[in-house]
C-alpha cells in the first residue's frame, strides 16, 4: 500500500498527517491509543506499541531414502538463520534407520545452534523451536564473544604447529563448534534485524547498510577460525625437523596480531586503524609470499612433507590475513553509512 498525504501544522511547532483507516482498521487501534515512531535516517516508521515481532514457522519434508544427515542439516542451518522460529521436520515413515537420523539432528542442533529446543517428538517428526532472547546477547557482545574464540583458537594453533603439541591443536579443532554457534547467532540476529525495523534498533543498528557490512565482519570471523583448524590439523601431521616450521609460525603470530587490530578498528569505528589493517595486510602477504617462493620451495633438502605442510598453512595465514583485511573494510562502510561527511587527514 503506497498512498500520498498531506502534512499539515498545528500550533507553533508541530506537524501532522493522517493516518489511512485501512490500516487502523487491520491492527485494531483505536483513537486515544499510542504507536510508537523510530526514526530511521531520513525516514520515519510507525508501529503499534503492542505488536509482537513476526513469528516464522518453517516445515522440512523429507522424502527421500537416499538424503544424508548433513543435507538436512543444512536446510535446517538455513531456515535458522533465516530468522525462523519454529522448524518442523517431517519424514517418510518408511525410511531406514530414521530413529538415529532423528536422533543425529538433535544432537546436531543442539551443539551447532544457540537456543534451539525440541519441543514436540513423534516417530517420523521433529519441532525445533528457537528461544533465542536477543535482549541476553546484543550484537556487539556476541561478536567480541566470537573474536575472543577466534583469537584463542589462532593462538593455539600456531602454538601447536611451533611445538608440535598434539593435545592442543585437537582441542583447537573442538572448539570449532563454539565458533559455529557463535556466527550462525550473529547472523540470525542480523536476518531478523532485516526483518523488523524495531530489532535493527534494538541491536543499535542504524540502516541495512551496517546489517549487510556486520554479516561480512561475522563470516570473516568464522572464515579465520576455520583456517585456525587447518592449522591445527597441520601440526598434527607435521614432521618432527621442520627447518621453516619456526619462521612460519613467526608469520602467524603476526597475522594474530593483525587480526586483532582489525577487530580494534570495528569496536571504535576507527577509520585510521582499519587503513593502516589494509595497508599492513598486503605488506605482510607480500612478505609470506617471499618466504614460500624464495625459500620453502626452492629448499632442495627439506621434504617434500615439509614443503606440503608449510605450502598448507602459507594458504591458511594468507586468508586469515585477507579477512583481516576484509574486517577493516567492513568497518570503513559502517563508518561511511553513519556519517555523511568524512574527515581524511
Amino acid at each position: 500500500m503506497v498512498e500520498r498525504r498531506k502534512i499539515q501544522r498545528t500550533g507553533s511547532s508541530s506537524y501532522i498527517v493522517t493516518l489511512p483507516k485501512e490500516w487502523i482498521d487491520s491492527i485494531g487501534i483505536k483513537p486515544g491509543d499510542y504507536v510508537l515512531i523510530y526514526e530511521h535516517g531520513n525516514k520515519l516508521i510507525i508501529t503499534p506499541t503492542y505488536t509482537e515481532a513476526q513469528q516464522l514457522v518453517g516445515e522440512i519434508r523429507v522424502t527421500s531414502h537416499d538424503v544424508g544427515i548433513d543435507e538436512i542439516f543444512r536446510v535446517v542451518v538455513a531456515q535458522y538463520l533465516a530468522g525462523y522460529n519454529t522448524i518442523t521436520l517431517v519424514f517418510k515413515e518408511d525410511i531406514p534407520g530414521l530413529a538415529r537420523k532423528i536422533s543425529e539432528l538433535k544432537n546436531l542442533a543442539r551443539v551447532k545452534l544457540a537456543g534451539i529446543e525440541v519441543v514436540d517428538e513423534t516417530y517420523n517428526t521433529l519441532v525445533l523451536k528457537i528461544l533465542l532472547n536477543l535482549e541476553e546477547l546484543p550484537l556487539m557482545r556476541a561478536i567480541r564473544r566470537l573474536h575472543l574464540i577466534v583469537n584463542n583458537m589462532l593462538n593455539d594453533a600456531i602454538k601447536a604447529f611451533r611445538t608440535g603439541n598434539r593435545g592442543l591443536a585437537e582441542a583447537v579443532i573442538q572448539r570449532d563448534d563454539e565458533a559455529d554457534r557463535f556466527h550462525f547467532m550473529i547472523t540470525r540476529q542480523l536476518a531478523l534485524a532485516l526483518l523488523d525495523i524495531r530489532i535493527m534498533h534494538n541491536l543499535g543498528i542504524a540502516s541495512p547498510v551496517e546489517t549487510i557490512n556486520y554479516r561480512i565482519l561475522a563470516r570473516n570471523l568464522e572464515r579465520i577460525a576455520d583456517h585456525a583448524v587447518n592449522i591445527a590439523r597441520r601440526a598434527l601431521q607435521r614432521p618432527e625437523e621442520c627447518r621453516y616450521c619456526g619462521e612460519i609460525a613467526d608469520f602467524g603470530d603476526k597475522a594474530i596480531e593483525l587480526f586483532n587490530k582489525s577487530m580494534d578498528s570495528v569496536y571504535r569505528l576507527s577509520r585510521r586503524t582499519a587503513e593502516e589493517t589494509i595497508l599492513e595486510a598486503a605488506d605482510l602477504v607480500n612478505k609470506l609470499q617471499d618466504l614460500l617462493s624464495t625459500k620453502i620451495l626452492r629448499d632442495q633438502e627439506i621434504t617434500d612433507l615439509e614443503k606440503t605442510t608449510l605450502s598448507m598453512i602459507y594458504d591458511s595465514l594468507r586468508r586469515i590475513i585477507r579477512y583481516s583485511s576484509g574486517i577493516a573494510e567492513a568497518t570503513l562502510n559502517i563508518k561511511v553509512a553513519r556519517n555523511n561527511i568524512v574527515e581524511i587527514k
